[in-house]
C-alpha cells in the first residue's frame, strides 16, 4: 500500500463531480464522453488515499449490471464491501480463509466507503471504491465464525521510504531523480501490510534529513522526515547503480533499514535477480522491498484474535524510572489495547490492562518487549495512604527484564529487531504521555475516513 500526497479534498470531490455527469449510451459499457484534461488529472489524484490506513482497501473494481441505476449503484457498494472484507482478512491473516458473513455483517465492519471512479448507465454500475473499516469491529470479527486465532496487528500510521542511491561515490537522495527513486515514485498501491509514503522531494524535505543522515541512521534527521509526514517511522532502501540504472544482466541488492520510533531496528538485504531489461530490475526490486518489509512486520506483530480481557496487574518499581520505562514497553504490545493506572507508590503501581488473548498468550506478546507476566501468590487487598478505599490484590505480576532477555525467555525465535541504544533511538513524534486520558495509554488505530458516505445495512424483509 503506496500512498503519495495527493490534491485538498474539495478538489478532489469538484473533479469527480464533473466526473460523475458523464454517462454511457448506446451498448452497455459504450463511453461516448471524457472529462476534461485537468479534471481528469485532478480525479486520478483525487482517487489516491488521503492518508494511510491500514484498515483500508483502495480501488476494489466492481461491475454490475440491473435495471434500475440506484439499485446497482447499492448492489456495487454490497459488492465492493464483500470484496474488501476478503482481501483485508487475507491481509491481516495470511494463509487463511475469510469467515463467512452476510452483507449485514459486513456493514457493521464498515466505517465508510469512497467513489474513486465510476461510470453509471441506466442498466450498468462500472467503478472502482475505497472501503474504509472498523479497526476495533475488525479485530472482533476475525476470530468469529471459525476464523483464525492470530492475526497481524497493522501499524498504526505509515513508514517513509528513502530510496538512496549510491553511484561513483556519491550518495543520492534529493540530488537527483535517480532510477531507483522514480521505480518507487510509479509503484501503484498495492495490498501490503506495511504503508509507505514516498517524499516529495521538496526542500522541506531535503533541510530535514540528507542521504548521508539516511545511512548513518541520524536519528534528529529520521525523526524530522518521520514527523513531516506523520509516520511511525522511516525505511532507507539503498542501493549501489550506475548513473544509467541497474544491469539487467546482473540484478541488484537492495540494503533495506526499518526504524521505528518506538527504538527499534530492522534490518534485511534483499537480493533481486537480472531481468529483461533495467525497468524490470527495479520494478521487482520495489516489489522485492515491500514483500521483505511486510513479513518481518508479520514476524513481530502477530497477536491473539477474539474479545478483549480485563486483568488487574502489579507492577513492582525499584527506581524512578521504572514506571515511564513499563509504559513505553507497553504501548508497543499490540496485544494490549488499554492500561488504565488504579494506583501507584513509589514500590509499586497496580495497573488493569485491556488485552486480546488469555493471560498465558499475553505473556508471549509482552515477553517480545521484555516484560516478564506471571501469576502472584495470593494476598489481601492492599491499601495505600491516598487511597480512598482499600485496592484489590492483583492475580499478575509485570515485571521489567533486562533487555533483550523477554524472548528468549518465552521460548520465541529471536527476530531481527532489536533495540536501539540512545544514540540511534529515533525521538518519538509525542510525548509518552500523548493521548493517555486518566491513566488510559493507547488509543483506536486506523486513520479517520474522507467519507463520503456510507451504505446502511439491509433490512430484513
Amino acid at each position: 500500500m503506496l500512498h503519495r500526497r495527493r490534491a485538498p479534498l474539495l478538489a478532489g470531490l469538484a473533479a469527480m463531480s464533473t466526473a460523475l455527469v458523464l454517462t454511457m449510451t448506446g451498448p452497455a459499457g459504450a463511453q461516448t464522453g471524457s472529462p476534461p484534461p485537468a479534471a481528469a488529472s485532478a480525479a486520478a489524484s483525487a482517487a489516491m488515499p488521503s492518508a494511510s490506513d491500514p484498515f483500508a482497501v483502495s480501488g476494489v473494481r466492481v461491475d454490475i449490471n440491473g435495471s434500475n441505476p440506484t439499485t446497482v449503484r447499492d448492489q456495487a457498494i454490497r459488492e465492493a464491501q464483500a470484496k474488501a472484507w476478503a482481501e483485508l482478512y487475507r491481509r491481516l491473516v495470511p494463509g487463511g480463509t475469510p469467515p463467512r458473513l452476510s452483507d449485514n455483517e459486513i456493514a457493521r465492519l464498515v466505517q465508510g466507503f469512497e467513489i474513486d471512479e465510476e461510470k453509471v448507465s441506466a442498466s450498468r454500475y462500472v467503478g472502482a471504491i475505497t472501503v474504509r473499516f472498523r479497526p476495533n469491529a475488525v479485530r472482533d470479527a476475525l476470530g468469529q465464525s471459525g476464523g483464525a486465532t492470530q492475526y497481524v496487528e497493522p501499524p498504526s500510521r505509515p513508514f517513509v521510504i528513502l530510496p538512496v542511491t549510491q553511484t561513483d561515490g556519491r550518495t543520492i537522495l534529493w540530488q537527483d531523480r535517480t532510477p531507483w527513486r522514480a521505480a518507487w515514485e510509479a509503484r501503484q498501491p498495492a495490498a501490503s501490510l506495511v504503508p509507505l509514503v514516498v517524499p516529495d522531494g521538496e526542500l522541506t524535505d531535503a533541510q530535514a534529513i540528507s542521504g548521508e543522515d539516511a545511512i548513518a541512521g541520524n536519528a534528529e534527521a529520521l525523526g524530522r522526515i518521520a514527523q513531516a509526514y506523520k509516520a511511525g517511522g522511516v525505511v532507507v532502501a539503498r542501493t549501489d547503480l550506475p548513473a544509467n540504472g541497474p544491469d539487467p544482466a546482473r540484478g541488484m541488492t537492495v540494503d533495506v533499514t526499518r526504524y521505528g520510533l518506538d527504538g527499534t531496528r530492522d534490518n534485511q538485504v534483499v537480493q533481486v535477480k537480472g531481468g529483461s531489461s533495467a525497468d524490470d530490475v527495479l520494478t521487482r526490486a520495489v516489489a522485492a522491498v515491500g514483500t521483505q518489509l511486510d513479513d518481518s512486520w508479520r514476524r513481530e506483530h502477530t497477536t491473539a484474535t477474539g474479545p478483549e480481557h480485563n486483568t488487574l496487574v502489579r507492577i513492582p518499581l525499584s527506581a524512578v524510572n521504572d514506571w515511564v520505562e513499563t509504559r513505553k514497553r507497553l504501548s508497543s504490545v499490540n496485544a494490549v489495547t488499554r492500561t488504565n493506572l488504579m494506583s501507584i507508590s513509589r514500590s509499586e503501581a497496580l495497573i488493569t490492562l485491556t488485552h486480546r488473548g488469555d493471560p498465558d498468550q499475553l505473556a508471549q506478546a509482552l515477553a517480545r518487549q521484555d516484560l516478564g507476566f506471571a501469576r502472584t501468590a495470593a494476598a489481601a487487598p492492599a491499601a495505600y495512604p491516598a487511597a480512598p478505599l482499600p485496592v484489590p490484590s492483583a492475580d499478575w505480576q509485570l515485571t521489567l527484564l533486562p533487555r533483550g532477555s523477554g524472548a528468549a525467555s518465552a521460548g520465541a525465535v529471536p527476530s531481527a529487531a532489536s533495540p536501539v541504544a540512545s544514540p540511534t533511538t529515533l525521538a518519538p513524534s509525542a510525548p509518552l504521555d500523548a493521548g493517555v486520558s486518566g491513566g488510559s495509554v493507547g488509543g483506536t488505530l486506523g486513520a479517520p475516513p474522507r467519507n463520503l458516505g456510507t451504505l446502511p445495512a439491509k433490512s430484513a424483509p
